[in-house]
């Protein structure tokens, strides 16, 4: 029951954060590409870079990186414009995740 309390409070924040972002950016969808980009970021040094506990990782990760990212809206936006521009988003945005998942991702130094 606690780990749940934990995610759901990661939840409520991440949520929150989205909703006052979006709010205060007038473009719907550059709004929407920061925040999942911001937050593949906060759920990649949580996983990779940071030492913690598994309360604060299940607070971080599904919780707050989890609500503040949103798949629903790329789709969304996919609906709304179903053009090369959208597509073009999408996979831009898929790159750029990876991409920053690399850079957190510590590497092994093999030493030979």
């Amino acid at each position: 029951m606690k780990k749940l309390l934990v995610i759901a409070a990661g939840g409520v924040a991440g949520s929150l954060i989205r909703y006052l972002f979006n709010e205060s950016i007038s473009s719907y969808p550059i709004a929407i590409f920061i925040v999942n980009l911001l937050g593949v970021a906060i759920a990649g040094l949580v996983a990779f870079r940071i030492k913690s506990t598994e309360l604060s990782r299940l607070f971080w990760i599904p919780g707050f990186s989890g609500s503040l990212t949103t798949f629903s809206s790329v789709a969304l936006i996919h609906g709304e414009r179903n053009d090369l521009l959208a597509i073009l988003y999408f996979y831009v945005m898929v790159i750029m995740s990876l991409l920053i998942l690399w850079v957190i991702n510590p590497r092994e130094v093999s030493t030979r």
